[in-house]
C-alpha cells in the first residue's frame, strides 16, 4: 500500500498574503477578546476606536471575510479545486470585499471623534488593500497569448495602484486624513 502524495501548489506572493491574512485572523479573535473585556475601555486608548458600533460591524466582516479568503486559498493549492471556477471566484471576491472593507474602514474611521489617539490608529494609505487588487489582477487571464496577458496584467497593476495611491489624494483632505 502506497502513500498518497498530493501537490499543494500556490506562488510566493499568494503564500504571503495568506500568511498575512492568517495573522490577521489571530489579531482579529485577539482584538475580539479584548473588546468583551469588562477592562479594556481602562487598558486599551484606543477603546473609543474599537468599540464604535460601526468599527465593530467592519471588523467583523473583515473578520468573516480573511476567513474565506484563507479557506479559499488553501482548496485552491490542491490539484483538486485549482480549475474550479466557482472556488477562484469566491476567492477573488473574499479579496476585493477585504480591499472594499479597507477603504470602508479608512472612510468610517475618519467621520467620528475618538479620542486624541488618532494619529496612532494607522488609518493611512491601505496598502493591504492595494495587494489584494494585485492579486485579482494577476488571477485573471485576460488573452490566450502569455505575452499579451503579462503586458495587460502588468498595466492594469500599474494603472489601478496609481490610480488608489491618487485616489487617497484627493480624500486626504476631505476625510481629514490629516490628522491620523
Amino acid at each position: 500500500m502506497g502513500i498518497s502524495t498530493k501537490k499543494i501548489k500556490s506562488n510566493i506572493f499568494e503564500t504571503v498574503l495568506a500568511f498575512l491574512i492568517f495573522l490577521a485572523i489571530i489579531f482579529s479573535i485577539i482584538n475580539f477578546i479584548e473588546i468583551e473585556s469588562p477592562n479594556s475601555q481602562i487598558d486599551n486608548p484606543f477603546a473609543a476606536y474599537y468599540t464604535n458600533p460601526g468599527i465593530i460591524r467592519i471588523s467583523t466582516w473583515k473578520f468573516i471575510s480573511y476567513c474565506t479568503f484563507f479557506l479559499f486559498f488553501i482548496l485552491l493549492c490542491f490539484d483538486k479545486f485549482k480549475n474550479k471556477s466557482t472556488v477562484l471566484a469566491a476567492y477573488l471576491t473574499s479579496a476585493f470585499v477585504i480591499a472594499a472593507l479597507q477603504w470602508y474602514e479608512l472612510y468610517y474611521g475618519s467621520t467620528f471623534y475618538y479620542g486624541e489617539v488618532r494619529d496612532k490608529q494607522g488609518l493611512g494609505f491601505p496598502v493591504f488593500s492595494s495587494w489584494m487588487v494585485t492579486l485579482i489582477i494577476w488571477k485573471i487571464n485576460y488573452s490566450k497569448n502569455m505575452d499579451r496577458d503579462l503586458a495587460i496584467k502588468l498595466i492594469l497593476t500599474g494603472i489601478i495602484n496609481f490610480g488608489l495611491y491618487q485616489f487617497y489624494g484627493q480624500v486626504y483632505k476631505s476625510w481629514k486624513l490629516w490628522r491620523s
